[in-house]
């Protein structure tokens, strides 16, 4: 692989590893929400754990034909299930209690990919993150990437709630090619998805390691 110009990295489930608090976190969004509809006398359920659930999987059917959606929507469609009229000012309190809730949890880090990503910059190969957004906004992810230290690892961030793109969709891949002027088989993709990040990267073109062929770093 001498001819790779950019090094592309997946962020959740590749350098970031969320799953030993996962369903804390999602507790502590439930409670955000009945507190907010107690706040604003909005109707009270008991199902809000059904409510994201579904809302969740209507997201997944939106993100896997690579369609963008910012994360303040994806709450507006939570609070949209109990609610026909959800005040906007509504939608930004809720939506300020779930970044809260996210900066409370710092997530694993990968130290074996940092450990790699490191060598690549002694070598000045460009290192880049390609990431889905979801009910973390990207404001959110970049404090997260500054306090794990990890920011200034990486030459430019691409994240999906940014640039309006998220993987699946081939033009998520395109646009770090077209911005470092390189042919698509120039650029490494490394994440761990076969559906997100293996195959749709090489429908552009690119080189793919699926992180959990670790021996191949």
């Amino acid at each position: 692989m001498n001819d790779i110009k950019v090094i592309s990295f997946d962020l959740w489930g590749t350098l970031f590893d969320d799953s030993d608090y996962i369903r804390e976190l999602e507790e502590k969004r439930i409670k955000a929400c009945i507190e907010i509809s107690k706040k604003y006398n909005l109707l009270q359920t008991d199902n809000w754990r059904e409510i994201i659930l579904n809302e969740r999987r209507d997201f997944q059917k939106i993100e896997r034909k690579g369609k963008c959606q910012d994360h303040k929507v994806r709450i507006k469609s939570i609070l949209l299930k109990v609610n026909r009229n959800v005040n906007e000012d509504v939608v930004e309190e809720l939506s300020s209690l779930f970044e809260e809730i996210s900066l409370m949890y710092m997530p694993i880090v990968n130290q074996q990919l940092v450990t790699y990503i490191k060598e690549l910059r002694k070598k000045l190969l460009p290192c880049i993150i390609l990431s889905n957004t979801g009910l973390i906004s990207a404001e959110v992810i970049r404090k997260l990437l500054k306090r794990t230290n990890l920011y200034n690892l990486f030459d430019r961030i691409y994240l999906s709630e940014e640039i309006g793109i998220c993987k699946p969709s081939i033009d998520i891949f395109k646009i770090p090619i077209i911005e470092y002027s390189i042919f698509p088989h120039q650029m490494l993709h490394i994440g761990d998805s076969d559906f997100f990040d293996i195959e749709a990267a090489q429908k552009v073109g690119c080189r793919t390691i699926k992180w959990k062929d670790k021996k191949n770093i």
